[in-house]
This record gives structure tokens, sequence and C-alpha cells, in this order.
């Protein structure tokens, strides 16, 4: 029933897609040199998205864990190999990717039989920590344990958030108190470091942004903000950072972590920034031998950009992106390769754990997240009212009404489901209400333009609506 009712609510969601072209045509030429001369079609509108749902998240969770190092005997086990050709590269990155993906899948499906690898990949995961990692740690050389950090934090979050467990806490502090005492630079004479290390940083910056408002760590997040606030000087001394690709990363990775670091502590600034420098941010890697992880991350950029500005133009690219990359399963064993080049029996755990986690769940979270609604309880259920104003600056007004006396719980979220603000926990008489929301964040700081959900739970009852802020 749970699976039916996420099935449907994806189907709305995507049903009610902008209009918008999503690739400009010089994109699509890109993209058809990419697929070897393979038409890529440009719906001229309304444009749809061909239907990310459970069975493709699920069927790609199952190929990374075909991945998985089964032998308890072995050194590496419980570390996810690198892809179907490459079965000795055995590295912490993926695996943390793969505690990332396992627990989600869980968390949307309940579907238990991952649970064992989940408890594998960690069990690799503390054998090999993500600052151990080759590489060393300056400045300018130590990009790859910074990256893998990054994920390790994104990893127990989403574990802990899942399970309520914190077996794992000690391990993510351990790697959050390393990214907070290193740092990557940028010197004008090592390309390919002066290319990687502002996308790892950001990355770096953004997920420690994350999981130090959630410890209550103000070291932490004010380290995320200087490790953000440097990236966002690279990009403006040179925006072509924005469409740079190499290594594992691209420009869209930049974006994300800029939006996710420094500018949630300065919202003020998001708007006339965005405004400035998205248009800088490619949105289809060049080919080259990473080609699909890169355009993975620039569907997360694209989508992170669709929260910051309210445009459905970021969204529609970061699903038509979505859908490009998943077409190249063309086994339909839910891995995709690095490369379009690359042939059959070479998918790779890793980019699919891109897609995955930049492509597939962006698109789960809508549904999943912030509009799933729970059964309605017979003769209780409340009727949450359209905002008023919607769009809105800088205030709105939501109204609802209460069948019967009822304890209510009122929330916003963003448009990738975090929570914003609690706007009412207290039990209220039957009747109708009306609460204001000022559009702040729980602090009391202005929370940047982009689309919000706010959410009503009554008992087993939820209901959510959508409005737009506009500064």
């Amino acid at each position: 029933m749970r699976i039916l009712l996420l099935s449907l609510l994806i189907a709305v969601l995507f049903t009610q897609a902008s209009a918008t072209i999503p690739w400009t045509p010089e994109d699509a030429e890109r993209a058809r040199a990419a697929r070897g001369g393979e038409r890529v079609i440009i719906p001229a509108g309304p444009y749809r998205f061909s239907g990310v749902d459970l069975a493709d998240f699920a069927l790609a969770a199952q190929f990374v864990a075909s991945m998985q190092v089964g032998d308890t005997l072995d050194p590496e086990y419980g570390g996810i190999r690198e892809g179907e050709h490459l079965p000795n590269i055995i590295q912490t990155d993926n695996t943390s990717e793969s505690i990332w993906f396992f627990s989600r899948l869980y968390e949307i499906t309940g579907d238990a039989s991952i649970l064992d690898n989940l408890d594998a990949s960690w069990t690799y995961v503390l054998n090999h920590p993500a600052y151990n990692e080759e590489g060393g740690d300056d400045a300018i050389g130590g990009y790859y344990r910074m990256y893998n950090c990054g994920w390790a934090l994104r990893a127990e979050m989403k574990y802990r958030e899942v399970f309520d467990d914190t077996t794992y806490k000690a391990y993510s502090d351990s790697c959050a108190r390393y990214l907070n005492s290193h740092n990557l630079r940028r010197t004008g004479i090592t390309p390919f470091y002066d290319a990687v290390n502002p996308g790892v940083l950001a990355w770096a910056a953004g997920n420690l942004y994350e999981y130090a408002v959630r410890a209550g760590n103000e070291t932490w997040r004010s380290g995320a903000v200087t490790r953000g606030s440097r990236v966002k000087k690279w990009v403006e001394g040179d925006s072509t950072v924005l469409g740079t690709e190499e290594w594992a990363r691209s420009g869209g990775a930049v974006m994300w972590g800029l939006l996710e670091s420094y500018f949630r502590e300065n919202p003020a600034e998001e708007s006339a920034w965005v405004a400035t420098y998205a248009s800088q941010m490619d949105t289809i890697a060049d080919p080259g031998d990473w080609e699909n992880a890169w355009n993975g991350w620039y569907a997360l950029g694209e989508k992170r950009l669709e929260q910051s500005t309210g445009e459905p133009r970021w969204g529609n690219l970061h699903a038509w992106m979505t859908d490009y990359l998943r077409a190249f399963d063309t086994e339909n064993d839910g891995g995709i390769q690095a490369q379009p080049s690359d042939g059959t029996g070479q998918d790779q755990a890793w980019v699919t754990s891109y897609l995955a986690f930049m492509g597939f769940d962006p698109l789960l979270q809508e549904a999943t997240d912030v509009t799933a609604a729970a059964e309605p309880a017979p003769g209780s259920a409340p009727l949450l009212l359209a905002n008023r104003p919607n769009p809105f600056n800088p205030e709105t007004w939501i109204p609802f009404r209460l069948k019967e006396p009822s304890a209510v719980v009122l929330d916003i979220y963003d448009i990738a489901g975090r929570k914003v603000l609690r706007l009412v926990d207290e039990s209220l008489p039957a009747g109708e209400h009306t609460v204001r929301w000022a559009g702040c964040g729980g602090r009391g700081e202005p929370v940047p333009s982009g689309v919000y959900f706010y959410r009503i739970h009554v008992g087993r009852y939820s209901e959510t609506h959508k409005m737009l802020l506009v500064r």
C-alpha cells in the first residue's frame, strides 16, 4: 500500500511539471555526440519526465550491493568494488555512498533484505576510515581524504536519521574534525588540483555545515562557512570553475556546496549571487573519462538552483539529466557506466550511486519526504487552506480548520525535504485558525527565495501544500 501510494504521488508530481524546454539545441548536440550520434529528442512541451519510481531506485541499490565483497575472511569484507570490470579497486568513498544508499532504500521501502549489506558496509568503513585514504592531507593534493570525509558525514547522517541509531556517530564526528582542521587551495600552477579542489572543498563544506547544524557545533559550522567562503572567492575570481570537469566531480558540486554552506549561513546574499553566477554553471559535461559522473553533479547543482530560485527550468534540467543518465542502463541491471563509450560489463558502482543520490533521490524526496500523507483519521481531518498571499514576500498567512479539538503540528520544509521551522506544536480547539510565517528559519534568519512546503499533522493525518517565496 505504501509503495503504491508513493508511486501515485510521484506520477502526480511529474504530470505537473513546467512546459519549459529543458535543453538548448546546443546541449542536445553535445548529448547526441556523447551517445555516439544517437538522436536526443527535446520535447516542445509540456515537459514530462518519463517516470522515476521506486523500482529504478531499488534496482540501482541492488546493483551496488552486487559489487560488495561478501567473504567475511577477506580483509576487504564489506567494501564496494569500483565496477564490474574493476573488481580489485575497493574504496571507502564507494562504500560510504552505499551506506547512504542502503539506508535510504530501507527508509522508503522497508526492504530489510538490504540490512546485511548495510552492516557489512559499516564494517569496511570502520576498518578503512575516510581520513586514512590515499593522497595525504596537504592543502593541494589532499582532496581525496576530504572528499571521503564529506561522504562519511552524508552517510552517517542518513543512517542515524533512518534508524535513530548513534552507533557510528563517533566515527562521523572524527570525520567532521578532520574536515574542520584541513583545507584545500588553488595555486594557479597545478591545473589538475586547481580544477578538482573547488568542487571537493565545496562538497566538504556543504556536508560539514549540515552536520554541524544537526550537532549544534558552532566551531564546525564556522569552519564550513569559512571553507565555503574560500570557494565563493574562487568562483568570483574565475567563474569557469562552475563549468569545469575533472576527476570525479564537476562544477555542479561547486554550486551545490556553496548553496549548502556559505549561503545557508548568509541567505540575504544568496539571491543576488545566484542571479549573477547560476548561468555560469554548465548543464551538461563535455566528453571525458567520467562524463556520466560529471553530469550527475550538474544534475545536483540544477536541483539546488531550483530550490534557491523557485524557477522550474532548473528542476526540468535536473529531471531531464536524470532520465538521460538512467538510459545508460541498457542491461536493466540498475548499473550505469562512467562514460557513454563504455560497453556492457563496465557498469560502475560509484557512478550508479551518484545517479541515485543526485538524480533519483531529489525526485523521490518531493514525493516521500514532503508530500506523502498518512491515512486520515475518520471525522478528525483538518482542512488545510491555501496560504495568502502566494507567492509572497516577506510573510504569508496559513489558514486551517479543525473539526474537533486536536493536537496540531505545522512544519515548513524546503524543496529538498529539510525542515525549516516548526510553526505550531500545541493542542488547539475546533474551528478556524491562521498562522503567520515570516519567511525565516528556526534561528530567525531570513530564508532564501524558493519553493517551500507547509505540512500539518493531526493524529495519523497529514496534508501538505506548496508556496513560493520571492525576495
